[in-house]
């Protein structure tokens, strides 16, 4: 095929070979021991940068969560946590956002608040604060 690319009379010729191949000439091809199929190094951490890997698994093999929100369940300690600073009667908002997320989710349940379908890839810290807030009559600004 890259000797078809390299034959090819004309530059339009050759873009049709590589959009319908894939591949191209390269002078290594005229090494007599050059292997690409075994001498070409995948470079999985760029993969995993550009985020190929995920586009693959998602779009390609079809394994994606319904959800776009996924986090691990909260740990017994962080559940201990979440409801003592939420037992306080929580006098500042920013006691609320130290709490981790899976905890602040886990009080969401327990108390059955149902939160808003995030606009972007995750549900944001601010938007379960305000949520618990709400629902409990507290000041969204200062939850007094």
């Amino acid at each position: 095929m890259a000797g078809e690319w390299l034959a090819a009379s004309s530059k339009t010729e050759r873009d049709r070979i590589f959009k319908n191949t894939g591949v191209r000439w390269s002078e290594l091809l005229r090494l007599s021991y050059w292997d690409p199929t075994r001498f070409i190094v995948v470079d999985a951490m760029h993969n995993l940068f550009l985020n190929l890997v995920k586009y693959h698994i998602e779009h390609v093999v079809g394994l994606r969560e319904d959800e776009k929100t996924v986090f691990p369940p909260a740990t017994t300690e962080e559940m201990k946590v979440a409801r003592e600073v939420w037992a306080k009667g929580v006098t500042n908002k920013n006691q609320l956002k130290k709490v981790k997320i899976p905890a602040l989710l886990g009080l969401c349940a327990e108390s059955e608040i149902s939160l808003p379908v995030p606009e972007g890839r995750r549900l944001k810290r601010d938007v379960i604060v305000n949520a618990l807030l709400v629902s409990s009559g507290r000041c969204v600004e200062c939850a007094c």
